[in-house]
């Protein structure tokens, strides 16, 4: 029994990644899966915010000294897109989100007991043009947001598979498969059925 959340946490996702979602479940329908479409998945908003707190909330002035004397573009982007969320911080963010995170472990828990796998999105767009993330605030947000399960999902340690189904216009899409804790058997079984039925070539350029 698998479930399909097309909009996690609200998230405005392309018609192309929807499609590709939906292309997904029909294809473990096809393998003899049942599969569900649910409105949304537990506390996947929060579970961004507390992964973003345990990434920024210790050490963040050393990074930005580390960063700073780098010279590295990226990582000077990321370092300014961060310094507001850093600033209104408490001195134990860290305990905090610890604390909280045992309750959202709990939610998952119980929410993966009812199905074996959860199908997302990986990204709501499709890849980004190079660089983006390094185009100023909006490029930044833009990034972040649509990218709200891969920050999400690692704060609680869930495994997850991203398989692509199809390219379009050259660009691969596909879906992201969730499972339970030490459950990537899982992921890796439905991933495979998914695969089984049409998955895009892959050519390799010899000159790369």
């Amino acid at each position: 029994h698998a479930a399909i959340c097309l909009r996690p946490g609200g998230l405005q996702i392309a018609k192309e990644v929807e499609d590709a979602l939906l292309d997904a479940a029909r294809r473990l329908v096809d393998a003899g899966w049942t599969v569900e479409e649910i409105d949304d998945v537990p506390a996947i908003r929060e579970a961004a915010q507390l992964q973003e707190r345990l990434w920024l909330g210790d050490g963040f002035g050393a990074l930005a000294d580390m960063v700073a004397s780098d010279g590295d573009p990226g990582a000077h982007a990321v370092v300014a897109a961060a310094r507001l969320k850093v600033k209104d911080l408490p001195a134990d963010v860290i305990s905090r989100s610890l604390v909280r995170r045992t309750t959202l472990l709990r939610q998952w828990r119980l929410f993966l007991d009812q199905y074996a796998v959860v199908l997302m999105p990986v990204s709501s767009e499709l890849p980004f043009p190079d660089d983006l993330d390094m185009q100023g605030a909006a490029g930044f947000d833009r990034v972040w947001e649509a990218q709200l399960t891969m920050r999400a999902l690692p704060a609680m340690g869930l495994p997850g598979l991203a398989v692509t189904t199809q390219l379009v216009d050259g660009v691969p899409v596909g879906v992201q498969i969730v499972a339970a804790h030490f459950r990537e058997d899982l992921c890796l079984l439905a991933g495979e059925a998914i695969e089984a039925r049409g998955a895009p070539a892959s050519p390799v350029d010899p000159d790369c």
